[in-house]
């Protein structure tokens, strides 16, 4: 896996080098240039537009207490896609927008579930004196009895920040 990442890491600025090179001989470098430049200011916006929408659902959700996955691999890859449009070149640029356009994150997101699921085996482990509650039929339901342990303070005794 490291052996991939390196070569990860040096083939693609390599091609974006490669790339620029070809496209500059054609354009010249200040249009090559400015495209670079232009590309990374546009996707600059659209990261920052794209995080605020996923910030606002995600807030509107822990206020109605229904957290998403889904928002929370959203905002994992806009981060990322800011990420590949900081770094200068045609394919992370390319790959980055196309990461901040809702339908194409669809796709690699399907795409990224997919590899976890076959390169990683997810269970859960119970913590000791919590293991009948892993042998109940209610568990695998997704329904589980509690009781509260400690209630909260009345507001009166609440200390002030």
């Amino acid at each position: 896996m490291f052996g991939k990442l390196v070569l990860l890491f040096i083939l693609v600025p390599m091609a974006d080098l490669f790339l620029l090179m070809v496209l500059s001989s054609y354009t010249g470098w200040p249009f090559s240039i400015t495209m670079v430049v232009l590309s990374g200011i546009v996707g600059a916006w659209l990261a920052k537009r794209s995080y605020k929408s996923v910030l606002n659902k995600f807030r509107s959700s822990a206020i109605n207490q229904q957290l998403s996955t889904e928002l929370l691999t959203d905002g994992a890859l806009i981060f990322f896609a800011g990420g590949l449009l900081l770094t200068p070149g045609f394919i992370t640029d390319t790959v980055g927008l196309t990461l901040l356009i809702p339908r194409c994150r669809r796709w690699y997101k399907a795409r990224l579930t997919q590899w976890f699921k076959r390169n990683f085996k997810f269970q859960m482990v119970p913590l000791d004196g919590q293991r009948e509650m892993f042998e109940t039929e209610s568990f695998e339901t997704g329904v589980v009895d509690g009781e509260v342990l400690q209630p909260p303070l009345p507001s009166s005794q609440r200390l002030e920040r």
